[in-house]
């Protein structure tokens, strides 16, 4: 039985050892297996090398379609941006011009309603040659040009003041 003490003296265990018959052989497999693990732990570390530089690749891939995104992204609301701009300059042109019509329309309703409220020039004339166009009393006592009138007819007005 094999004991190990260290200077604090506790037992970390034992064991029974057995004489073999060949140790060559158990030397032999020992180094067999610990080949065999490094082959398989340096092999599962080649694919992990692989999965590894395969997902940065997809990292650096998806990364620059990202990158890609957010810059067509804002391309797109700065297009979409100056659009909405022109179109609602466009609703203000229209609705400052549409404004200025319903002015101009009330502005000649107005007038229209001004001029049936006050006659025309051509109305009061109307009017005037239809009153003026009958006799008055006024008319008889106006004495006539002395110029038109035949000299028995001039002195005859001279008298009827």
């Amino acid at each position: 039985m094999l004991e190990l003490y260290f200077n604090y003296k506790f037992r970390l265990g034992s064991f029974n050892l057995e004489k073999v018959a060949n140790p060559a052989e158990v030397i032999r497999e020992l180094i067999c297996h610990c080949l065999d693990t490094i082959a398989e732990n340096q092999a599962k570390n080649e694919h992990l090398q692989k999965e590894n530089e395969r997902l940065l690749r997809d990292w650096n891939d998806v990364q620059g379609r990202f990158e890609k995104y957010v810059s067509a992204k804002d391309a797109l609301e700065t297009d979409l941006y100056k659009r909405f701009i022109l179109v609602l300059n466009e609703k203000k042109a229209k609705i400052r011009s549409l404004h200025k019509l319903l002015n101009e329309v009330q502005e000649l309703e107005k007038n229209i309603e001004h001029k049936r409220e006050t006659p025309t020039c051509s109305e009061m004339t109307t009017d005037r040659d239809a009153i003026y166009d009958e006799s008055t009393d006024e008319e008889s006592e106006i004495p006539p040009n002395p110029s038109v009138l035949s000299p028995d007819e001039r002195n005859n007005a001279m008298f009827a003041y």
